[in-house]
Order: structure tokens, then C-alpha cells, then sequence
């Protein structure tokens, strides 16, 4: 199996060093995605969690779809939260990119974003045959 670098100017590109995604066989990798402007550093919908987890879903889902998946075939989730007393506002958020069968979740609340910056998502899909 050869390892694949996923790209997509639908999302906002690296930061650093590191790929929008990896696909290894029939899994994909998401890296952490963030509610970023594309073509920009900067953060969209400051301070409103609602926004930008609708936003970095929409993200992730164009990153899914470039690897030849989708949200529908998401295993795992892992989110970072400023702050976990904002987790309903959230849960709504996820729950509408995820009304059924959604997948395993952590979420774990972090110490700094960005000035303005909520939340951050990395997902882990498969690829249908």
C-alpha cells in the first residue's frame, strides 16, 4: 500500500508542517482543521462556536470528498474545544453533520486558540469499495 497526500484549496491550507490529509490504503487522516478564512490566517465567526463548527465540518467534509469519502463513513472524531462549558453550543453544531449513527468522539478542551479561534476537528474516515 502507498501512502497519499489529500489536498484541497476547499479547506483552509497547512499552517505548518504537515498534510490536510493522508490516505493509507482505505482510511483517510484528517489533520486538525480550523475555522480559518481560506487564503487567510484569518479566524471566521470569532467567539461563536456554533459558526465555526458548522464551518470546520464543512471543511472537513470537502477534505473527505478530495480522498474519495465523505462525513457518512467518518470512524472517529477528535475535537479541542477553548472551552468545554461551550460544548452544548457544539453538539448542536456536529449534530446536524452527524444526525445518525454518528461516529466515536473525543473532545477535549485546550489551553489557547488564536484570539477568536473555539474549536478545532481531525477526523479519521474509510474510503467505500
Amino acid at each position: 500500500m502507498n501512502m497519499e497526500i489529500i489536498r484541497t484549496d476547499k479547506a483552509p491550507q497547512p499552517a505548518g508542517s504537515y498534510s490536510q490529509a493522508v490516505k493509507f490504503g482505505n482510511m483517510v487522516y484528517v489533520a486538525g482543521t480550523c475555522p480559518f478564512e481560506l487564503g487567510s490566517n484569518k479566524v471566521m465567526y470569532p467567539g461563536r462556536m456554533e459558526e465555526q463548527t458548522k464551518l470546520v465540518l464543512t471543511y472537513m467534509s470537502a477534505v473527505l470528498q478530495e480522498a474519495g469519502s465523505s462525513l457518512k463513513h467518518v470512524l472517529k472524531v477528535t475535537a479541542f474545544l477553548d472551552d468545554l462549558d461551550a460544548f452544548g453550543e457544539y453538539n448542536k453544531a456536529y449534530a446536524e453533520f452527524f444526525p445518525i449513527d454518528p461516529p466515536a468522539r473525543s473532545t477535549v478542551e485546550i489551553g489557547k486558540f488564536p484570539p477568536g479561534m473555539r474549536v478545532e476537528i481531525e477526523c479519521t474516515a474509510y474510503i467505500p469499495e
